[in-house]
């Protein structure tokens, strides 16, 4: 019964950790609880192949997949037709640039267009300059970026300078 309130007590300090840290480790976590207490009780984990699995299925999922970046916002408004406006903003910005990511978002109370997916202040200031005239109250902003749309961002690149680029004949 001792060791049954033991394992009770690590459990429940676990799940409070693994609440206050998202990021802890189950392995971590079976390190602590084998750990010997003061009167040499402690928890013996054993797991099977398929838990193992599940374990770590659940290991990937939670690796990081966004990185702080920085996008322009070209809109922001929380009026009374701010929803409408945004979704005008945005699909002018997408007719006119094409190849940049528009992002249409709600920030209580403010409806917001920002565009872009930039790793850099300096890559998003870069990029604002690029529509500054059509936007004039554009603004770079620190935001979340989504890992899979810097790699979409950067193949994109790669084929607008293969399109663009200019080509040679020797006549």
């Amino acid at each position: 019964m001792k060791h049954l309130i033991y394992i009770v007590i690590a459990l429940a300090a676990m799940s409070l950790s693994l609440q206050e840290t998202k990021a802890q480790r189950i392995a971590k976590m079976r390190t602590t609880l084998s750990e010997r207490a003061l009167d040499g009780s402690y928890v013996d984990i054993t797991e099977d192949a398929s838990t193992a699995s599940a374990t770590a299925s659940v290991d990937a999922q939670h690796k990081a997949s966004e990185v702080n970046g920085y996008r322009v916002v070209i809109y922001f408004d929380n009026g009374q037709y701010a929803n409408d406006k945004a979704a005008q903003v945005i699909s002018t910005f997408r007719n006119r640039y094409p190849h940049i990511n528009a992002y249409l978002v709600y920030e209580s109370p403010y409806f917001k267009v920002s565009v872009g997916d930039c790793l850099s202040m300096e890559e998003a200031v870069v990029l604002m300059n690029t529509f500054v005239h059509d936007y004039p109250k554009a603004f770079p902003k620190r935001e979340k970026i989504k890992l899979s749309n810097l790699s979409n961002v950067h193949a994109a690149s790669r084929d607008t300078v293969a399109v663009n680029s200019p080509t040679i004949s020797l006549e």
